[in-house]
């Protein structure tokens, strides 16, 4: 096969494979979202109608996806009263708000009359003098969301605005919404809704992974990320995936392997066989099994 044709078809089997995966990723973030909504966990505010009617919701998704609904409000505001609004009408579109997969956040922070950090990117280290400083990294890489909802969450952790909890790892803290750990990681999730003594802090220390691990942690949690940034350490990615509970991030994992080390296992093989090989040590020693299984 001419070297021009194989890398049509590497691209053809790569835009399938980012397909698939992106629908069954924006299902995982729907569905996810969806989850926190009806369950309630972590609510900070109440969207009131004039016949009394109220429904518990989340600042953050509110502010990714529908700032108008904060328009005028103080950034502690616990209740919104929306006025013309049937208790039907309001809980059908904040369901919308929470798992459609098109884009809604068209606002700004000072749109929605909130004063985050807009030109803020996420991510700082710590100095020794307690000083916070921004710093380049991971978080630079524009990485693609797998729907619209995954674009508007990953803006809003981007823009680092009105983050209610800190995450320290090594000597880099993140700026995080706890709603959207508690919806995306069963391990957040145990963390800050349960008993653990963290459930009340603001600031919590991870241990066990790196900053860029957790930066691709954050991506994913919050855009549902297709991809893994160039350079990244694959192997830790997906062990610290599987410490949080994020096994759509594994998926994404396993894609990037299978594409950078197996070229999507063309036929005839020769001139992989060798990065198949590695693959399946890399494979077996990470715990993907089904990868591991296609190339023996």
């Amino acid at each position: 096969m001419l070297p021009t044709e194989s890398a049509r078809e590497l691209q053809t089997k790569e835009r399938k494979h980012k397909g698939n995966l992106g629908k069954q990723l924006a299902r995982a973030l729907s569905s996810d979202l969806n989850r926190l909504l009806q369950e309630e966990q972590e609510t900070d505010v109440s969207l009131c109608v004039s016949s009394g009617f109220r429904l518990r919701a989340h600042k953050a998704v509110l502010l990714a996806r529908a700032p108008h609904l904060l328009q005028g409000t103080s950034q502690n505001a616990s209740t919104i009263n929306l006025q013309g609004t049937e208790p039907s009408d309001l809980k059908e579109h904040v369901r919308r708000i929470y798992t459609d997969d098109e884009c809604l956040g068209k606002g700004t922070a000072s749109s929605a009359g909130l004063h985050g950090h807009s030109q803020l990117t996420n991510g700082t280290v710590v100095e020794e003098d307690g000083e916070f400083h921004a710093s380049s990294g991971p978080d630079s890489v524009r990485l693609e969301p797998s729907s619209g909802l995954g674009a508007d969450l990953l803006a809003l952790y981007e823009r680092a605005e009105s983050c209610d909890i800190s995450i320290q790892v090594g000597e880099r803290v993140f700026s995080a919404h706890r709603a959207i750990l508690c919806a995306r990681s069963q391990y957040f999730r145990a963390m800050l809704c349960g008993s653990w003594m963290e459930s009340s802090r603001q600031c919590i220390t991870l241990q066990g992974l790196g900053s860029d691990e957790m930066e691709v942690l954050l991506h994913f949690m919050y855009g549902a990320i297709m991809d893994l940034p160039p350079g990244t350490n694959v192997s830790q990615v997906v062990l610290a995936a599987d410490m949080l509970g994020l096994e759509g991030l594994k998926d994404v994992a396993e894609m990037v392997l299978t594409r950078d080390y197996c070229r999507f296992f063309p036929k005839p093989v020769e001139g992989v066989q060798r990065s198949i090989l590695e693959c399946l040590a890399i494979s077996h020693s990470i715990g993907l099994h089904n990868l591991y299984d296609a190339c023996v």
